[in-house]
């Protein structure tokens, strides 16, 4: 009975006071909401292990991550059939590599599309637990030299391209213009191992060599046997290749000591190369939020405790008449329940609204390159549902017991005695004051990195990267090997190629809307990816000392396209083009340098007929480049990012065999450009496709809208901090103030000025603030130094960060210590001395 009686005793106390009761319960629902989204976000984008259908986490098997070109490297198949045949803790172990090809409709006619093509050995399926709900899996025997190449195709491909046609199985479709049969078709969803769209067998030559080589690397999809950790195989497969590499010939011996370790393990959700560039923005992110689920925790701590210290009469006068403290405690117990509760239940609804809105943001990221990983559809699955509920039962412990140990452990007999509030007064002076500067703590590392972050992602959206956009559509323009082999660089192979590209730009050029067209590997706001350039006569004794550079290629005539421009020298031309030798690497080519590598490289202005060539740590470099011209500036990569810098160079088009990006400057309408460009490939025939065809605009904001992303919830914990932080601080400086109620009544008879009263709690609230913002902005240093590991933090973001976050939370302090204080001392004195 007496269990219902304090139920609705508790629910009594919170209707009472509606604003405190709604007050509390939006405090929690927005700090468990947030944590909830962020555990959703990021256990299913990193955290969570891949199993599919097998119970033990499959991981990735790659060379090392090259973080001066944001993305992971592939590895000597000669070292992961190493790995695969001695290791004892691997249940299975697939080699792959991926990439972009065409693929043309059973009516050819109807031309062709870009899809992501992932070749492969025949056990990746059996790796990774699943088969094709029609037709066949791959065999041993289809990865053999003679053997049919075949194909499997991909759900959305088989309904999208071929219109779930059941009779598919069997019949031969063509990619890069290349007859293939196709054997199966996979599940609704499976796009293993990350975006793959069509799977074709690789070749048993291609993944078996008999000897290590340089020459183009795999990647490896393994499962752990049942019961084994990722630690315990990664000692075992350094001590693998410890003991091959020892027998390695001198031109491979850098792999024994190479820093970032030559071959690594890991989660296979790192493979996304986005998110392990950026993964100390992720922890960040994890940190953020849990300082704001601590925050909630000592706000809502602190209400409860001003409840308390408010009904400290109330309780002493009851445990005098003989009523169990232990019923006590579970009455307050019951206010914590009721709050944590509905704030957790608001929270699940947050949550779910987050991860929609989320879903439909990846949705517009991808929406052009399609380029998102199966993974990456949050829910609140199972695992954020036991979150939510720990969280919440961590949440009413601390924030009920707490305040209830609180009121019970004091002197209640003074309390009684003197009537007055005072009694708990030392006690929890000293705990208000560690609360201050808790607050003050947690809200400036929460502000600092948030504004940092969103200042420097500001800054990079709206960077100059030294071109035009206003006008111009980009898109990728993919000539198909079938068609258009390169065959070693041949005279015949070339020409071709180059006719067709160069066809495309005369016939584009003649529209009376398009002004101009050009090719580029990567165009600028694009790409990224910095190499070390040697200067013949001024090497390094050290490859890596050398300068970086990011080397492009660009078609004849293509700086007015982007409104760049030869400051200097000349523009490539036909001469460029007089080699016919296939071996064109071997050959001296020219090349053309931005300004400001000229100018900090060149000081003396010579750079006009100076050799460069592209050098790393492997003994690799290209040919010598002569420098014929110097081009405006413009910048390569998201300035954010690490992978940027402000040295470019640009060799000729027509001499690599590079994949190309063409870029539009039109008038008119913009769907009208897109419909000319897409018009004039169709008139090239089936081997030419167009694809990723948008604004120069939207093309440039795709390298970070990831990281934006990120930095739009940084930007709500910033905002959910701030609100924590000024209801916390004055909540706690009210609280404080109003347990020296009598204090400030005899300081204030015994003749103290009002300003006297007010300067005294200011002083105070001033050393609690230092104490705070040093611990804050130490800190906050240390995570943003993690994180610019991965992002160059924009200078003015720390003059905003650790400048003008300080100077706000001063403020807010100030301001939040004043108010109390102001209206505490409109009472009269007596009446103060007379408060119980």
């Amino acid at each position: 009975m007496s269990f219902w009686i304090d139920i609705k005793y508790a629910i009594r106390l919170l209707l009472k006071k509606p604003v405190f009761t709604t007050t509390s319960i939006l405090i929690v629902a927005i700090g468990l909401a947030l944590t909830l989204y962020t555990f959703s976000l990021l256990n299913q984008l990193i955290f969570k292990p891949l199993t599919f259908n097998g119970d033990s986490q499959l991981i990735a098997i790659e060379g090392e991550f090259a973080h001066t070109h944001g993305r992971g490297q592939s590895a000597d198949p000669y070292h992961l059939n190493q790995i695969s045949a001695e290791s004892e803790l691997l249940q299975g172990m697939s080699l792959y590599h991926t990439g972009v090809r065409t693929i043309a409709g059973l009516d050819k006619a109807s031309g062709s599309r870009k899809v992501h093509l992932s070749y492969s050995q025949w056990n990746l399926f059996e790796v990774a637990g699943v088969q094709p709900i029609l037709g066949r899996g791959f065999t041993p025997q289809d990865q053999d030299i003679g053997a049919e190449s075949v194909i499997i195709l991909s759900y959305g491909v088989w309904q999208n391209q071929f219109a779930g046609n059941k009779d598919i199985i069997g019949t031969t479709v063509e990619i890069e213009a290349m007859p293939k049969r196709v054997i199966g078709v996979m599940p609704e969803g499976f796009a293993f191992p990350a975006i793959t769209q069509v799977w074709q067998i690789m070749r048993v030559s291609r993944f078996s060599p008999t000897q290590p080589s340089n020459s183009l690397g795999l990647k490896a999809v393994a499962r752990l046997k049942q019961g084994i950790s990722l630690t315990r195989f990664q000692q075992e497969m350094r001590d693998i290749l410890q003991r091959h590499f020892q027998t390695l010939p001198q031109d491979f011996a850098w792999r024994l000591s190479s820093p970032g370790g030559y071959i690594r393990a890991f989660p296979f959700k790192l493979t996304n190369d986005a998110v392990f560039h950026h993964y100390p923005v992720f922890v960040a992110m994890l940190i953020v939020v849990l300082l704001i689920l601590l925050l909630t925790c000592i706000n809502l701590g602190n209400l409860l405790l001003v409840r308390v210290n408010e009904r400290i009469k109330e309780v002493a006068i009851r445990i005098s008449l003989g009523i169990p403290r232990k019923r006590l405690v579970l009455q307050m117990l019951w206010e914590s329940i009721f709050i944590c509760s509905l704030g957790g239940l608001t929270a699940f609804f947050l949550a779910s609204w987050g991860v929609h809105i989320t879903n439909n943001a990846f949705d517009q990221i991808f929406t052009v390159n399609g380029e998102r990983p199966f993974w990456w559809q949050l829910s609140l699955d199972m695992d954020a549902i036991i979150v939510l509920l720990v969280a919440v039962v961590l949440m009413i412990v601390v924030t009920g017991f707490i305040p209830a140990w609180r009121a019970l452990s004091g002197d209640l007999n003074a309390v009684l005695r003197d009537g007055t509030r005072g009694a708990l007064g030392k006690k929890a002076g000293r705990a208000n004051k560690l609360l201050v500067v808790t607050e003050i703590s947690l809200s400036c590392v929460v502000l600092v990195v948030a504004t940092m972050l969103l200042s420097t992602g500001y800054s990079a959206q709206n960077a100059d990267y030294g071109v035009d956009t206003d006008n111009r559509i980009t898109a990728a323009v993919h000539l198909a090997w079938g068609s258009y082999p390169w065959s070693g660089g041949s005279p015949e192979a070339r020409k071709k190629r180059n006719d067709t590209y160069y066809r495309l730009k005369d016939e584009l050029e003649q529209l009376p809307n398009i002004h101009s067209v050009a090719y580029f590997s990567s165009l600028p706001g694009t790409g990224g990816g910095s190499s070390h350039v040697e200067i013949q006569g001024k090497a390094a004794e050290v490859f890596n000392e050398n300068p970086l550079w990011n080397f492009n290629v660009v078609s004849r005539d293509a700086w007015g396209a982007v409104g760049m421009k030869i400051i200097e020298g000349r523009n490539f031309d036909l001469r460029d083009l007089a080699s016919d030798s296939r071996a064109l690497a071997d050959t001296e080519s020219p090349v053309i340098i931005n300004a400001a590598m000229a100018r900090d490289l060149f000081p003396n202005g010579d750079a006009i007929g100076q050799r460069l060539r592209t050098v790393d740590g492997e003994g690799w470099q290209t040919e010598w480049r002569t420098v014929i011209g110097i081009v405006s500036d413009s910048i390569h990569g998201a300035t954010m990012q690490s992978t940027s810098t402000q040295h470019s160079g640009y060799g000729l088009m027509d001499r690599r065999n590079w994949r190309m990006n063409i870029v539009m400057h039109y008038s008119g309408p913009q769907s009208q450009a897109e419909i000319a460009l897409q018009q004039t490939i169709n008139k090239l025939g089936a081997d030419v496709t167009v694809y990723h065809m948008q604004s120069y605009d939207n093309l440039i904001e795709q390298p970070v809208m990831l990281v934006n992303a990120v930095n739009k919830i940084f930007l709500w914990c910033g905002l959910v901090a701030l609100f924590l932080a000024a209801s916390g601080i004055y909540a706690v400086a009210a609280n404080s103030i109003t347990l020296r109620n009598q204090e400030i009544a005899t300081r204030r008879a015994l003749g103290a000025r009002n300003s006297q009263v007010i300067k005294l709690f200011l002083n105070q609230a001033g050393i609690q603030l230092l104490f705070g913002l040093a611990l804050g902005i130490s800190l906050s240093l240390w995570i943003v130094s993690q994180i610019s590991q991965s992002i160059i933090i924009n200078g003015n973001s720390y003059v905003i960060g650790l400048l003008g976050i300080p100077i706000f939370i001063t403020a807010m302090v100030l301001t939040a210590t004043y108010i109390p204080s102001s209206k505490i001392i409109k009472q009269e004195p007596s009446e103060g001395l007379r408060q119980s």
